[in-house]
């Protein structure tokens, strides 16, 4: 079992990762509401990299979390899978021959990944303000794979962004 330390580590560097990448998505799309959609996913990315790293801190200064004011209560769902248990129909459907379509798939598997972090963190940590922060987090990720399907499905079946 992860210790807090460790999943906030886990999560910061899922957090860099995403946010180095929606700012090259951002940079390498020429449409203005993909890269309007990067850029915010970016600085999404950003704002969850804070978040983490102060957690970090109290954590080696406290043992614990501190209940942070943004981190409110959440229930959306957070504790399903994102993807469907058969994901092979998903991936199935990733034939994209555009650096759009591209980018969005592997966003879309970056953001999993780390609603998967977030989730299986939540569902195993101790501490209360970790528990609110990961639920957060899982719940925002969630947020951004669905904006990314939705862009996806956009881009697949009408030839345009979302």
């Amino acid at each position: 079992m992860k210790t807090d330390c460790q999943a906030i580590e886990m999560g910061m560097q899922l957090e860099r990762e995403g946010h180095e990448f929606y700012l090259n998505a951002a940079r390498r799309t020429d449409d203005e509401r993909g890269k309007q959609m990067f850029l915010s996913l970016a600085d999404d990315e950003a704002i969850h990299l804070r978040t983490l790293e102060r957690q970090l801190e109290a954590v080696q200064a406290g043992g614990t979390c501190l209940v942070l004011p943004e981190v409110d209560e959440v229930e959306t769902g957070w504790s399903e899978p994102l993807f469907p248990k058969d994901s092979d129909i998903f991936n199935k459907t990733v034939g994209a021959d555009t650096d759009d379509t591209d980018a969005l798939i592997f966003a879309i598997q970056a953001e999993n990944k780390s609603y998967e972090l977030y989730r299986e963190m939540a569902n195993t940590s101790e501490d209360p303000a970790a528990v609110a922060m990961f639920q957060w987090l899982a719940t925002a990720e969630r947020g951004h794979f669905n904006q990314l399907m939705l862009n996806y499905e956009s881009l697949m079946t009408e030839g345009h962004w979302a």
